[in-house]
């Protein structure tokens, strides 16, 4: 009775999903804030901002539903490790002058044994992936926050690409009708055309990569089909007054990073099975039980006790997988805090000087190409200079805000991963994107 009372006890100790799944929830919502349910057509109806991005990843992203089925595999673990295994019976006859019969009933209580080793491991496990699943839910929201400001900036450069084309296409077909006329060389021609054609590629570029940003945002999002039709609000937003203060974001990221927590978890899990594979490797059976044995003459009863003996397999090679486990698991943990404490350096530096080539953009390049735009319609009304340097300044003014755009979604971007490390996970900005590699080619020739 005692022994069915203590399989029955271990039993019960398996948790069930929504067990596993509330430490997780709590965590996210402390993180995040609390997340209401959404209906995902209702939201992708309207034109979609930020929020409206982030609800529909989280309800409908497929690989945020895979990381949170992992508890279940996790808490399944669990329930096994509190397991004490099958009883076994045996039995046996003897055939002769008397028939005999005997029984043996033995459970394995090793388990009994090694369960507090064996409990601290697997809840280890459980914690890691508990971490692991918010850090996903974490990740994927800064992903998300990341490729909307994408898909806005894009979208900006765009109609930036259209202006400059608008521009350039003036400039042409100005020099052609001169040079229909014979007032202008065909080398001045052919400059104004190049100009003219650059422009154009840099428009289909520019198309192209707003569908590349769309089709992003829609593999985070979870979206295929119809649904992939939404279109995105506003812009990007402006450059905040002053630059952020980012001074303690390497420590803040460290004492919040999930990524540490789950690698210290999985560290003592690790730790936890090399001790019970140690107790293992000296005594690896012990079983108790029963036995009931008939001569012929009666039923006699008697205890049962079952001892593995290591006599030509002392687990040498568990325990080494063990012991190099716990090693790796140490080693990963010590790696992933010195990448940390990296990435959170690299954040802090990338959204500052982002924030500062932004507001030197805005505030000193953007006045003095709009004062030389200006300057030039004045010489031009005076008629002091040709309309050739009216279209280029105007072509120069667009370029700045070219750079300017790209300044501001870089520093939006670095923003982000700034957050998401503030949350407790280091997602990278991933922006491998060349600076002011689309901006319109500046003539050589001085109209």
């Amino acid at each position: 009775m005692r022994t069915l009372a203590l399989v029955l006890t271990l039993a019960a100790c398996t948790p069930s999903l929504t067990e596993v799944r509330r430490p997780v929830d709590g965590l996210i919502e402390t993180r995040l804030g609390k997340q209401e349910r959404v209906d995902t057509r209702t939201l992708l109806a309207k034109p979609l901002d930020k929020d409206a991005a982030v609800k529909i990843a989280l309800a409908n992203n497929a690989r945020l539903a895979a990381a949170f089925d992992t508890l279940g595999v996790a808490g399944g673990e669990l329930g096994a490790a509190l397991g004490l295994g099958p009883l076994e019976i045996d039995g046996s006859v003897r055939f002769g002058e008397h028939t005999e019969l005997e029984v043996e009933v033995v459970q394995n209580v090793l388990g009994v044994i090694t369960s507090g080793k064996r409990r601290a491991a697997a809840r280890a496990d459980l914690e890691a992936a508990q971490a692991e699943a918010a850090a996903v839910a974490l990740a994927l929201v800064a992903r998300v926050e990341m490729a909307f400001a994408d898909v806005l900036a894009a979208q900006q450069d765009l109609v930036l690409r259209r202006e400059a084309f608008e521009a350039a296409d003036a400039g042409a077909t100005l020099r052609e009708r001169m040079f229909a006329a014979g007032n202008t060389s065909p080398l001045a021609q052919a400059r104004e055309r190049d100009a003219r054609e650059q422009a154009r590629l840099d428009v289909g570029r520019a198309e192209a990569e707003v569908e590349i940003k769309r089709e992003r945002l829609n593999s985070l999002l979870g979206l295929s089909g119809n649904d992939t039709a939404w279109t995105a609000a506003g812009a990007l937003a402006e450059l905040p007054a002053t630059a952020p203060a980012l001074d303690g974001l390497e420590a803040a990221s460290v004492t919040a990073s999930l990524e540490l927590a789950a690698g210290r978890a999985r560290t003592a899990a690790a730790a936890n099975r090399a001790s019970d594979e140690r107790l293992r490797t000296v005594l690896p059976e012990l079983g108790v039980g029963g036995s009931a044995h008939d001569d012929g003459d009666g039923w006699t009863l008697g205890p049962v006790v079952r001892i593995g003996i290591p006599l030509f397999d002392q687990r040498a090679g568990q325990r080494m997988r063990a012991n190099a486990e716990a090693r790796r698991a140490g080693n990963e943990l010590t790696a992933n805090a010195v990448e940390l404490r990296a990435s959170a350096r690299a954040a802090r530096i990338a959204a500052l000087a982002a924030y500062q080539e932004a507001r030197h953009v805005r505030t000193v390049l953007l006045p003095l190409r709009q004062q030389i735009l200006d300057e030039t319609v004045k010489h031009y009304n005076a008629m002091d200079t040709d309309p050739f340097a009216l279209v280029t300044a105007r072509r120069d003014l667009v370029d700045g805000h070219a750079r300017y755009l790209d300044a501001l979604r870089r520093y939006w971007r670095a923003m982000a991963e700034v957050s998401a490390l503030q949350r407790g996970v280091s997602v990278g900005t991933g922006d491998t994107s060349e600076p002011g590699a689309r901006r319109t080619q500046r003539t050589e020739e001085q109209h």
